[in-house]
């Protein structure tokens, strides 16, 4: 069942790598400025703990050690049973350009703790308790302390439902209040209906001063299983939020390898980010939240940079209202 499949693609991303039009290479990641190289720590430090479905990883900036910094919680996608391969470039982006970051480990099997979207809440309580106990574990001597009124959410695929629905809940759960909000093709696998089920009913917990980005990928969602699916979806919910838009990358096959737009744009082991996460993913991660948090980077560069031979990335589509559409 396609539905299932791409429920179930977290692993490794659905994305594919393939010969492109011509033998031009891909933008390089710029030095400096949001998404960029120029890294204020030379390392992290990976902890981890809790048990089974509530289970996390800790990572802490280091080289140096800051006493504290913002928090990030990143949320994989359905698929990802052990490790935290899924994310691994935005997770190290992230915490080297001066972040903490908090990964729940909510899932240990297809069906554990939960099937997808025909009972979502144990999923999500797995995600919950996972967070309380990395924060916990963050509050002992020696731990870079986050800053709470710092705080972001970042959710890939199915991980977009959870980190929505526990962004509506935070203060229901006492969650840390998020500032920033970059959902990646979300979806919940189209099992339980269309329209992604598993996002709450009423989004208006999510507070009205976020900044919200929702991508799509032309080849992703949208494309594979309907339109009124993934962003499209939770836009219609988001009324109260002001500051939101509606991404969409579109495959380019001018140069090698291409830079696909399947379900996966965020999502990359160790070596495999592209242009399309250091210009697009990181720099527009980096730019929100530093905006939110500093007043920085409120504008910014949003064109991909060019191939190798000076064609430019074929450009975004950005939208402040849905539906969107490949």
């Amino acid at each position: 069942m396609k539905a299932l499949a791409l429920l179930a693609c977290g692993l490794a991303a659905c994305s594919t790598s393939e010969i492109g039009d011509t033998d031009a290479r891909q933008p390089a990641q710029p030095t400096a400025g949001p998404g960029g190289s120029d890294y204020p720590h030379g390392d992290w430090r990976v902890s981890s703990g809790g048990q089974g479905v509530y289970g996390w990883y800790v990572f802490e900036p280091i080289d140096p050690l800051p006493a504290s910094a913002p928090l990030a919680i990143i949320i994989h996608g359905y698929g990802e049973y052990s490790g935290y391969d899924q994310m691994y470039e935005l997770i190290r982006h992230t915490v080297r350009a001066g972040s903490i970051v908090i990964y729940p480990r909510w899932q240990t099997g297809l069906a554990s703790p939960c099937l997808g979207p025909f009972d979502p809440e144990p999923c999500l309580t797995s995600a919950r308790v996972a967070i309380y106990d990395a924060l916990d574990f963050l509050a002992g001597e020696g731990r870079v302390h986050p800053a709470l009124d710092r705080t972001s959410y970042f959710g890939f695929s199915f991980g977009g439902i959870i980190a929505a629905d526990l962004a509506n809940r935070h203060a229901r759960w006492k969650l840390p209040v998020p500032r920033a909000i970059f959902l990646d093709d979300l979806h919940d696998g189209a099992l339980d209906g269309d329209h992604e089920p598993s996002l709450d009913d009423d989004m208006s917990g999510i507070p009205a001063g976020v900044k919200l980005t929702c991508h799509v990928g032309e080849d992703g969602i949208l494309a594979t299983v309907g339109v009124d699916q993934s962003c499209n979806s939770l836009f219609p919910l988001l009324g109260h939020i002001a500051d939101k838009e509606l991404v969409m990358t579109r495959t380019d096959r001018h140069g090698t390898p291409i830079l696909d737009s399947e379900h996966g744009v965020s999502a990359g082991g160790p070596g495999e980010a592209n242009a399309y996460d250091w210009n697009f993913v990181w720099r527009t991660w980096d730019a929100m939240r530093s905006c939110a948090y500093a007043g920085i980077d409120c504008t910014y560069d949003r064109a991909l940079g060019s191939w190798s031979d000076g064609v430019p990335v074929t450009p975004l589509v950005i939208q402040d209202v849905a539906p969107i559409v490949p």
